[in-house]
């Protein structure tokens, strides 16, 4: 089951979707923004590339909302452990975690790396940065960096210290590769303060034979951090995939229905 079709039925979407724009020559291929109401009646924009939804927001006064679940995850562990301060993003999409942060953060400043430079764009043009930077002058005020980078040269360059790295750095619909390399995740341990975390959503059963991309990642992170947990996004039946988010740490936070990765066996 594709990261898509996941989002797809926990956003609940039942309408039909609109093409605001199209962009055929993105980096990763042809790019669509797309307009839509979830299974409530709220409207929807999405950002698809290459046929993998990357991105979305909700319109209207939802602007500055999440409107995936994982992301609304991502930001309940950093709520949590008190990590919302100073916040790397890994692969920008339409900026929907960085924009919600510097609207219901004050503290929060982020750095987004995004290695294609229409994300960025259409992030200014369709998905409110522009809304974000008129209420919130966050780019003016240094809360809110834009990076056009690859990710990996990013944290190889950087002196820059995080409470949070956030990955969202994904090829087709999987996360990409040389970011959970060895060498990427001890720069990541590298460039993150010592109650630091590390984020990274993984579409995956917890067990069977649909568990090969999380039991793939979670030795490499628990040889390289103290604490590595993982929290399901929803999933009712074990061996069926889904959103995991997955944080890995040298602290130790206490995270509502977090799963000790070791007690997985995978």
């Amino acid at each position: 089951m594709s990261l898509s079709h996941l989002i797809d039925g926990l956003l609940g979407r039942v309408a039909p979707m609109r093409v605001v724009a199209r962009y055929p020559h993105g980096m990763f291929g042809p790019v669509r923004v797309l307009d839509t109401h979830d299974v409530d009646g709220l409207p929807v924009r999405i950002l698809e590339v290459d046929g993998s939804w990357q991105s979305a927001t909700y319109l209207d006064d939802g602007w500055c909302e999440l409107a995936f679940p994982y992301h609304r995850l991502y930001d309940d562990v950093l709520v949590a452990a008190h990590a919302t301060g100073n916040v790397l993003m890994l692969g920008g999409g339409a900026c929907a975690y960085p924009k919600y942060a510097i609207a219901h953060h004050p503290e929060a400043t982020v750095d987004v790396v995004e290695v294609d430079p229409l994300m960025l764009e259409l992030a200014w043009r369709h998905f409110f940065l522009d809304r974000l930077e008129e209420r919130y002058h966050a780019q003016a005020k240094g809360r809110l960096r834009l990076h056009q980078a690859d990710a990996l040269d990013f944290l190889r360059t950087t002196d820059q210290r995080y409470d949070a790295i956030l990955n969202d750095c994904f090829q087709a619909e999987e996360p990409l590769a040389s970011l959970s390399a060895p060498e990427a995740l001890d720069l990541v341990r590298a460039r993150l303060l010592p109650h630091g975390l590390y984020l990274i959503n993984v579409v995956s059963a917890l067990k069977g034979p649909d568990s090969a991309p999380l039991a793939g990642l979670l030795p490499l992170f628990g040889e390289r951090f103290k604490t590595v947990l993982v929290l399901p996004c929803g999933a009712d039946e074990a061996d069926l995939p889904d959103n995991n988010v997955v944080v890995a740490t040298d602290a130790a936070p206490e995270l509502d229905g977090a799963l000790d990765a070791s007690a997985l066996g995978l």
